[in-house]
């Protein structure tokens, strides 16, 4: 399990990258495989699908 603030810090780092270039959810699971949680990195590409969804 993680803390808010640990998935808020690593949310911060996943949207840097993608927000620099279009990249796909296969290229954000390789970048950031090593670094973050398996099970936190699920929830941050979920949480951003959803923002994404929720703004069109």
């Amino acid at each position: 399990m993680y803390t808010i603030e640990e998935f808020d810090k690593e949310k911060t780092r996943v949207l840097k990258y993608i927000l620099y270039k279009k990249r796909t959810e296969q290229e954000i699971r390789k970048k950031f495989a090593g670094t973050v949680e398996e099970n936190m990195l699920e929830d941050i590409i979920e949480y951003l699908k959803e923002v994404r969804i929720h703004q069109r």
